[in-house]
């Protein structure tokens, strides 16, 4: 029965793998710091944008254009930069549009800060650069653009600013230019009690829908109010609707959303707690928190995306959503950021939420670099083959170069590591014997005890092996790698309860291997692979 449970366990594994295309880059393009902040799926490849900073003085910041082969090759790398001016783009907001061109806003500066359009080909070349400064330059000056969209007649260019009447608060700005980029009108909206941050844009039947944050942040440092605001404008900029979250519910940090086929909204925001720092200083901070409102604008659903730890990071954020097709659901995608005296560290964050708002999974990813490094997903799209495609930066706090583009492929459950869906409470775990067996096999699906699940991909490796772990929550689980003499040559750690861990192992020498997993000092899992 042991040699039918091998055999067979190694056969699913096997077809598992056929067919797969699931990875996880790092990019510098020979520049110290690179950051991808958005993605475009097509049938045929993958388009991103992002931002490079050169180690020569002045240290501009440019802009990148990268075209990628469905299986996450570089075909095309083209920079935009300038020694007298900068280039951003930091919004995850690269769309197609119009035939064999692509677009994505930000904001570039000469010594005047502006607004950019930047609109290239299917080659990265950029085919016409729009920059303009704020129309009542020099007043307002603090302009931070959020978002674009393309209309029937030219685009819309979403801002932030800083109001310049003197006091201090923060208004939401949407400008129109024509199809040549230059600017016709602009409208601000906003209050003077509280800040008015816009998050994006959508193109909506007579008008547009801007998904923003009202708060009082800039009036006080304790009794916070954080507020989701959805409004509607129409192409005069009257205000149509507006929407509120409850009064009484923190919710902030983020404030996207995207129109869904029923008519209605997927906002995806944080939930907020207010921590006391001193007697008169308040802190916010937030879990990550997805609500659904239906086409008359009342919410249909709320669910909070939140990991096992017992502490709230400030910076948790959700970036990007999609729904999926055939009424399967939405996708979000973002960061979990996790504070601790000795160590703190980002990872990447995906979720799949059913039509009626229960989360069906949810998936972290790390990368085991340096102390503390850093995980951001900026953007995501969903793949031909019904995977996701990501876009995002690593950043290694001790190697160089410390800032790299991320570009991550998992399947349609979330997996980077095949079959990790499959892992359950109730399966049995196999006998030691399996686990040697598996050492030198393909691949490994055995769940080594009560406490502690590893899934290695691939196996045998090369260059970067995957660790799918799963595990009861609460506590700290160590790992180790030994070689077949017994020898430590890695040691890592990690707090969550489920996470899909990027070892690098490269460096190792040919041969056997054994991945232990310890909790309090007792091993609690073992699996095996081979270094190529």
């Amino acid at each position: 029965m042991r040699v039918f449970s091998f055999f067979f366990a190694y056969f699913l594994a096997f077809h598992l793998l056929i067919g797969q295309n699931t990875f996880s880059y790092r990019f510098d393009f020979g520049f110290p710091a690179v950051v991808l902040t958005s993605i475009v799926a097509t049938d045929s490849c993958f388009y991103s944008t992002g931002i490079i900073a050169d180690s020569i003085p002045p240290f501009n910041t440019g802009n990148i254009f990268v075209k990628f082969s469905l299986d996450g090759q570089v075909l095309i790398a083209k920079t935009l930069k300038d020694t007298l001016k900068t280039y951003e783009t930091w919004r995850g907001n690269l769309a197609i549009v119009g035939p064999d061109r692509l677009a994505v806003s930000g904001n570039a500066k000469d010594g005047i800060r502006k607004d950019l359009l930047l609109v290239f080909n299917t080659q990265g070349d950029t085919l016409f650069s729009a920059g303009y400064p704020h129309p009542n330059y020099p007043e307002v000056t603090g302009t931070i653009n959020r978002d674009f969209k393309k209309t029937e007649d030219g685009f819309v260019i979403l801002n932030y600013i800083k109001n310049p009447d003197g006091t201090g608060d923060t208004d939401i700005e949407l400008s129109k230019l024509d199809t040549a980029g230059r600017f016709v009108w602009s409208q601000t909206f906003g209050i003077t009690s509280r800040d008015d941050t816009p998050h994006n844009v959508i193109v909506a039947p007579d008008g547009y829908i801007i998904a923003a944050i009202r708060d009082n942040t800039n009036i006080v440092r304790q009794d916070y109010e954080a507020r989701n605001h959805i409004f509607k404008i129409d192409e005069q900029g009257e205000v149509l609707w507006e929407y509120f979250s409850p009064v009484g519910e923190l919710r902030g940090k983020e404030g996207r959303a995207i129109a869904t086929s029923d008519g209605g909204l997927l906002v995806f925001t944080g939930q907020g707690v207010e921590v006391y720092v001193n007697p008169v200083t308040g802190q916010l901070r937030w879990h990550n928190y997805v609500f659904k409102l239906d086409s008359s604008r009342q919410e249909e659903w709320g669910v909070l995306v939140r990991d096992s730890l017992p502490a709230i990071p400030s910076v948790n954020q959700f970036s990007s959503a999609v729904e999926l097709d055939g009424g399967e659901g939405y996708v979000v995608a973002g960061n979990l950021a996790e504070y601790h005296p000795d160590d703190s560290w980002h990872v990447g964050v995906l979720a799949k939420i059913s039509p009626d708002g229960d989360l069906l999974w949810k998936r972290y990813y790390q990368h085991i670099a340096g102390e503390g490094p850093r995980h951001y997903i900026n953007d995501l799209a969903q793949a031909p083959d019904g995977g996701f495609i990501m876009a995002g930066e690593v950043r290694d706090t001790v190697n160089a170069p410390r800032q790299q583009g991320w570009l991550l492929k998992v399947d349609e459950y979330g997996c980077l590591v095949p079959g990790c869906e499959l892992v359950s409470s109730v399966e049995e775990p196999k006998s030691s014997d399996d686990s040697h067996a598996f050492a030198e096999g393909f691949g490994s699906r055995r769940k080594s005890s009560d406490d502690c699940t590893l899934l290695l991909y691939p196996n045998p490796v090369s260059e970067a092996l995957q660790v799918y772990f799963t595990a009861p929550a609460g506590g700290e689980h160590h790992f180790r790698i030994l070689d077949a003499q017994g020898r430590e040559w890695r040691r890592f750690s990690t707090r969550l309860s489920e996470v899909t861990l990027l070892v690098e192992v490269g460096e190792l020498p040919g041969g056997v291997y054994y991945l232990q997993c310890l909790r309090d000092g007792q091993v609690v899992g073992v699996e095996g692979f081979v270094k190529r």
